[in-house]
Formats: C-alpha cells, structure tokens, sequence
C-alpha cells in the first residue's frame, strides 16, 4: 500500500513537472530592440556664387559751400537694384566678396525764384570685401569696399532759365547685415551700408539769363538701409 503511495506521487511530480515545461517553452522570450537613430539636421553651408535683388531707402547728407540753399541740404528717397557675390565658408567663418548696384531716386528739392532746383543721387554702386560668422542658417556679417555714385542738379527758374550740372563721386563703404537662408539655395537678407564720399566742385551749365555765383567744396554722405534677396547655386 505504501509502495503504491509512492509511486503514485512520484508519477504526478513528474506530469505536473511535463506541463509545467511545456508551458515555460511556450512562453514568448523577450526581445531585445535596439534605440532608434536619429540622424543630425545637416548644418547649412553658406558656400557657392550668388545673385539676387534689393529695396530700400536712402538719406544722402550734402555739406559744403555751396552754391544754392543752405550750407546743408539732406535728400531722400527709395533705390533698388541687384547684387552678385561670391561666399566661402571655413568651419563658423564665412568670407567673401559682393557687387552692388541700385537705381536711386534720392533727391532734395527747394524752390528757385518761381521755378524749382532738384538735387539728386540717381545711382549707387558698391564692391565689398565680406567677413561673416554661421549660426547654422543665421550669418551675421560686416562688408568694407568701394562706393561710387552721381550728383544730379536740375533747376528752372520759372522764366525760361536753367541750370543743370552731372558729376561722378568715388568714395568708401561700410555696411553690416543678417542674412537667413529660407531654402536650400534661397536667402534673405536686411543690411545698413554707410557711404563717405569726399568733396568736388560741380561744374554748371545754365540757360536763358541764370548764372551761378561762386562755387564749393560740397561733401556727400550716404545712409542706406536695405532689404535683398539672394539665390545661391550649387558649390563647384
């Protein structure tokens, strides 16, 4: 009887054992699953040949001895034009070179007995030297270079006299802007230029009984703020 006992037992341990194995292996094993890898935004590179177009608004600050009006005269107005320029990018730093040219319509005007004298800037260009530093699509920037423009005088006296003169300026630039780049090859840029031209003696030519009376050493600066946007192609 208890030989009987025990086998008994010993047949239950071991199905229960059975089952009990058989539903451990049955159980799913975990699996191990790797992080996922996000890759880094690409960092923007400023690099490569660029063209675009520019807006704005000018103050040209005229000082001297000059012939009409007051020893100062500031014209004002609205330019646009076009920029071309080169930009090449070592680690933060960006360096480069950039042309400018712009229609302007700054101009001053006061009256002249019954008629009307107008004194103009009808253009403005710049070369630059550019230096910049790269927070991914942010440059921020400064440029130093050449600035040339004209003075444009154009006067009636109401009677049928007049007067007109036309003179070339050579001068010197600084500016400073931000630049960010919306698209892969589209960027937009806000810029402040100021421009030192030295002084000349403008030379006039008059009609119908006017004449100009003395002459002066008339001084020119330029106050330019200015809106642009630019495509840049591919790198070579």
């Amino acid at each position: 009887m208890h030989r009987t006992t025990a086998w008994f037992s010993v047949g239950v341990f071991v199905a229960f054992s059975s089952v009990f194995s058989a539903s451990a292996a049955d159980l799913r094993q975990p699996v191990y699953k790797a992080p996922s890898y996000l890759s880094p935004a690409p960092i923007y590179n400023w690099t490569g040949f660029y063209v675009g177009i520019n807006g704005g608004y000018g103050w040209s600050k005229f000082s001297g001895d000059g012939t009409f009006g007051p020893g100062s005269a500031t014209a004002k107005g609205f330019l646009g034009g076009g920029q071309l320029g080169y930009n090449y990018q070592i680690g933060h730093f960006v360096i480069g070179a950039e042309a400018d040219a712009a229609w302007a319509d700054v101009k001053y005007e006061e009256p002249l007995f019954a008629g009307t004298l107008t004194l103009k800037n009808d253009y403005f260009i710049t070369a630059a030297a550019r230096l910049g530093y790269a927070f991914d699509r942010y440059l921020v920037y400064g440029k130093v270079g050449g600035a040339w423009t004209r003075d444009k005088w154009d006067g009636n006296d109401g009677i049928g006299g007049t007067v007109t003169s036309t003179t070339n300026r050579t001068g010197w630039m600084l500016g400073a802007g931000v630049e960010y780049a919306l698209w892969s090859n589209w960027s937009a840029k806000l810029e402040y230029n100021y421009l030192r031209f030295g002084g000349i003696t403008p030379t006039f030519t008059t009609t119908g009984g006017l004449t100009v009376t003395g002459t002066g050493d008339l001084k020119l600066n330029t106050h330019i703020v200015k809106a642009g946007l630019n495509y840049r192609f591919s790198t070579f």
